[in-house]
């Protein structure tokens, strides 16, 4: 069952994949930085702001009214998720494996380590091109 999909904005340049389970209030976070990212993102004071921007939007969409449930206080479980594809450089792929990540949960597919993460990358990119555009690009 997929949640709420997230892309979270961490660092000045970074950004992570998310998954928000709303019946356990978990976060399951895919990072293609790996885990000193997620590290720095839990302990940068993102996730007490990121929990207090999804406390208001429940709040502003009626979420628990809807549902005639009290509101409870969210207390959020951040959960890094293991074996994610990783960046193969710090060259700005991370918003390629959001999009790579949103890809394969929202159509069932597990989301794996991959083989060879410079050259998915670009396969992806291509994949995007095709998709939107109706065409690839060229050679880069």
């Amino acid at each position: 069952m997929v949640g709420v999909i997230l892309s979270i904005h961490s660092s000045p340049n970074h950004w992570l994949f998310g998954e928000l389970r709303l019946a356990s209030m978990e976060v399951h976070i895919y990072d293609s930085l790996g885990r000193v990212a997620y590290l720095k993102f839990k302990s940068d004071g993102t996730v007490t702001k990121f929990e207090s921007q999804v406390a208001n939007y429940l709040d502003k969409i009626n979420y628990w009214a809807r549902r005639n449930i009290p509101r409870i206080p969210l207390n959020m479980q951040f959960i890094y998720e293991e074996n994610v594809p990783q960046q193969s450089s710090h060259l700005g792929d991370y918003g390629v494996f959001v999009c790579m990540f949103t890809e394969q949960l929202v159509t069932g597919q597990p989301i794996r380590e991959l083989i060879d993460p410079k050259n998915a990358t670009l396969e992806f990119r291509q994949w995007m091109a095709k998709k939107f555009w109706g065409s690839s690009l060229g050679p880069m």
